[in-house]
């Protein structure tokens, strides 16, 4: 396994609460560009033990390292990758209701997808949003999508531990760009003040963020959006945007992290209906 990660095949799944009972909240749990799926295991915990389901899907391009999906991947290909793990989590789960757990890519695709399949997440959990990316990556980006074949493979600057190739697509990173232009009409509205479609958030990012803008939407809703900034000290070759667990924040901020997740997990759940729905026999995911 070249890339070093903990799983070279990570099988999309459901995660039912460690307390047995049936859970009334899924969180979909999405990772960023080119993140191996397992190292959001850490927060999925979280979820779990909180009392709530995660739902991880598959997304094209990430069935196995070198996956030549990704050399030809769409928007609308991830898109209907969440629909299809939604869709499996319902039948298992009927009367769910969805919340989102997404780090970087995962965050602006969960967003996205809710928006644009008239979904209400209860909440959502966002890590590093890509929700705008920085001015000189979207340039590079645009640059790159007009001169190069998509199933290019440009080298990865993540750490080898936490990829799940050694270099991510020009298609992958055209896909990006789409649905942050796909999500833009809604955070310009939520810019503004507007709420419409706005979940309760919790956003942890670092200010020190290379790749994307962190400026957005805390000052513009306190009441809806909870925002933890990390201050840790990036390990050597590891990106600030590469914050998601206790090696690549550190143990005290990792744990504060945690806390602050639990903190508001409980504290927002407080306020959700208290029905329960029933599990259905054990057929998918």
């Amino acid at each position: 396994m070249p890339s070093g990660n903990p799983d070279p095949r990570p099988a999309p799944g459901l995660s039912l609460p460690r307390s047995g009972q049936a859970p009334r909240e899924a969180f979909l749990v999405l990772p960023g560009l080119n993140l191996h799926p397992h190292r959001l295991d850490p927060l999925s915990e979280l979820l779990t033990t909180a009392g709530a389901a995660a739902v991880t899907p598959r997304l094209t391009g990430f069935a196995v390292p070198g996956d030549p999906a990704l050399g030809r991947v769409r928007a609308a290909r991830w898109l209907a990758d969440v629909d299809a793990a939604w869709s499996a989590a319902q039948a298992r789960l009927p009367g769910v209701v969805p919340s989102l757990l997404g780090y970087s890519l995962g965050a602006l695709l969960g967003l996205v997808w809710a928006a644009e399949r008239g979904v209400t997440l209860q909440r959502a959990i966002l890590l590093a949003p890509a929700l705008r990316l920085r001015a000189m990556h979207r340039l590079a980006i645009a640059l790159l999508g007009l001169a190069l074949p998509g199933r290019l493979r440009l080298p990865s600057r993540a750490p080898a531990s936490y990829r799940f190739h050694p270099g991510t697509t020009v298609a992958a990173y055209r896909a990006v760009t789409a649905l942050e232009r796909r999500l833009r009409p809604r955070l310009q509205g939520w810019l503004r003040g507007e709420a419409q479609g706005l979940p309760p958030l919790l956003v942890a990012c670092s200010p020190r963020d290379e790749m994307v803008d962190t400026r957005v939407l805390a000052h513009h809703h306190p009441s809806r959006v909870t925002l933890v900034p990390l201050s840790h000290e990036p390990r050597p070759g590891f990106p600030a945007h590469l914050g998601l667990d206790g090696y690549t924040l550190g143990e005290s901020e990792w744990q504060r992290l945690r806390h602050a997740i639990e903190d508001w997990l409980r504290r927002d759940g407080e306020a959700a209906p208290d029905d329960t729905p029933e599990v259905a026999p054990e057929t998918a995911p």
